[in-house]
């Protein structure tokens, strides 16, 4: 992996990539290529546009999180947002969450070989761990890549949130906000200024939406998978 692709990939995100880091990364970016020979771990295999579509993108979280953060990474597939932002944001814990176990045991080799020890892989469904004391409302920020409405993400995440807290999602050009009022409301979220941003190669920019935490999330959210899909908020 050509570094010089992703010392230019953090300075577009804003992000000071110290050498340690940007050696990281590199790793990082040649364990998931080996283990995307045999699972399929990412779509997006040519360098640079791992390093924009990936890491460029998930850094561009970073100027909102507050330092020292614990931050949930839910669906966190190949580890993006949450392990990326680890690289560069040793301050904060992360806990990367996917219901995949293949996925899960690559994330925590990854974590092994690079000794991040301030990063924990959980295998676990977000509708079911959300229901954890260990988990419900414990964290300071939730973050999400994962292709899906903004409801059900709402539904999903923001019960693991601390009020006070915020819930992240990536989306794109189209914010969703309008559609996800009523979820926000009766999970006890409203919304903060949206983030939007363009990355090489892509004609329509990217949005960060941001929901503040602003009450606790009732005891009957979140419901079961098929009733979240048949009967979204």
């Amino acid at each position: 992996m050509d570094r010089n692709l992703i010392a230019e990939a953090a300075k577009r995100a804003g992000i000071d990539l110290p050498g340690d880091a940007l050696e990281q990364t590199a790793h990082y970016i040649q364990l998931l290529k080996m283990a995307n020979q045999k699972m399929n771990l990412t779509s997006i295999t040519e360098d640079a546009a791992i390093a924009s579509l990936h890491f460029e993108d998930s850094w561009q979280l970073s100027a909102c999180i507050p330092k020292n953060a614990r931050v949930i990474d839910i669906g966190t597939g190949a580890g993006f947002p949450g392990m990326a932002l680890a690289l560069v944001r040793p301050d904060l814990q992360v806990t990367l969450v996917d219901a995949t176990l293949k996925k899960i045991k690559f994330l925590k080799d990854v974590i092994e070989q690079l000794r991040l020890d301030q990063v924990t892989a959980v295998q676990g469904r977000a509708e079911e761990l959300g229901r954890l004391p260990a988990f419900r409302e414990q964290f300071d920020l939730a973050v999400a890549r994962a292709v899906t409405t903004l409801p059900i993400l709402l539904e999903l995440c923001l019960p693991f949130v601390k009020s006070g807290g915020k819930l992240i999602a990536m989306k794109g050009e189209d914010d969703e906000k309008e559609s996800a009022k009523r979820a926000m409301a009766l999970l006890g979220g409203t919304p903060d200024p949206l983030v939007t941003y363009r990355l090489p190669g892509l004609n329509r920019p990217r949005s960060l939406v941001l929901i503040r935490k602003t009450g606790p999330t009732p005891p009957s959210f979140p419901r079961r998978m098929a009733v979240i899909r048949k009967r979204p908020l």
